[in-house]
């Protein structure tokens, strides 16, 4: 070490010294307070588009673009509604329920993260169609992925035969109602304050096999 400087400062018998510090210790700091300079006028100012959170809305609006570019499957409401009724789907579509969809909506539908099945509430529309446009677009906006690339169309429109089967039936602790109301056939319909929640209004993060 090279030789010791002592500052004129004796307290309780213990001297100070004033040693320099290593070249490689000064070295990291002024490099340190020279990105910190450089930092922030190169991607707040010059770069933005460059930081981790426009990159990644970026990235989610090519995607979403990306899936409502895709060519949409025509579905006859009317054909779809005689495949449900004529059932055979039930216990396939039961597993990809749990499989895909029961860490957001419960094993039962009655919601956790996502949206409680069970009531007549519902954010993207209550119909077949609806259920399985949400499921091969997805809301990615709100994290849902799009699940076209990841069930096949069969067991996406079981999917949805099962969501629909499940509403107004009994189920325990159910999550409060989500979305607005809809009607026998679906459709979406204009709510009084004396027949909806203010709860039934707000609109959470929709999940896999979302409503």
């Amino acid at each position: 070490m090279s030789e010791e400087k002592k500052i004129d400062h004796d307290f309780d018998g213990i001297e100070e010294f004033d040693n320099p510090l290593p070249g490689w210790w000064l070295a990291i700091f002024w490099v340190t307070i020279a990105i910190a300079i450089v930092y922030p006028i190169y991607y707040h100012k010059m770069h933005p588009d460059k930081l981790p959170a426009q990159k990644y809305e970026k990235e989610m609006a090519a995607l979403v673009a990306e899936e409502q570019a895709k060519p949409k499957e025509v579905v006859n409401p009317t054909d779809l509604m005689a495949e449900y009724t004529k059932g055979g789907w039930q216990e396939s579509a039961a597993v990809d329920f749990k499989k895909n969809c029961a860490v957001c909506h419960r094993d039962d539908g009655g919601g956790v993260i996502g949206p409680n099945f069970h009531d007549d509430f519902y954010i993207h529309g209550g119909k077949f169609e609806d259920f399985i446009r949400i499921q091969n677009e997805g809301v990615l906006m709100k994290g849902m992925t799009p699940f076209a690339s990841i069930l096949k169309p069969e067991q996406i429109k079981h999917l949805a035969f099962y969501i629909y089967a499940l509403r107004g039936t009994p189920v325990e602790n159910p999550k409060e109602p989500q979305g607005q109301q809809v009607d026998a056939d679906g459709n979406f319909i204009e709510a009084s304050s004396e027949e909806a929640p203010e709860e039934a209004k707000e609109v959470e993060a929709p999940a896999p096999a979302d409503k």
